[in-house]
């Protein structure tokens, strides 16, 4: 699992701060251990990082989500006279959630080949 100076020096990230970082990439890291059970997930060739890098790119979408989230639960906002309240659902549409789930894992394409597994004992009809 990368740590925050490869974030930092090799992957080049600079929107997770190094206090939530430890956070976010571990729940990076799970994804990617479910994608492992689901799919079939190798590195693409060129890339000497490219689990580190996949796991530092899904782990930068998740706080940019979380940062968007946060932002919905402003509670108001006013300039001069005019002031106006905002309150976030309680939770997320599955339409949103399905999107992001997609938007993860084609991140984690940018650097890993991520294809469909056959069920153990199933032959490829063709």
């Amino acid at each position: 699992m990368p740590d925050y100076d490869f974030y930092v020096q090799d992957f080049l990230g600079e929107e997770i701060p190094r206090e939530a970082f430890p956070r976010l990439i571990r729940r990076a890291s799970e994804l990617l251990e479910r994608y492992r059970q689901m799919f079939t997930v190798t590195p693409r060739e060129g890339f000497v990082c490219a689990e580190e890098c996949a796991l530092c790119a899904i782990a930068e979408a998740m706080y940019a989500f979380d940062q968007e989230d946060s932002r919905r639960g402003l509670a108001g906002a006013s300039v001069g006279s005019v002031s106006e309240s905002y309150t976030a659902p309680p939770e997320l549409c599955p339409q949103t959630l399905h999107s992001r789930e997609t938007y993860y894992r084609d991140l984690a394409r940018d650097y890993l080949h991520i294809s469909r597994c056959l069920p153990r004992g199933s032959r490829h009809a063709g």
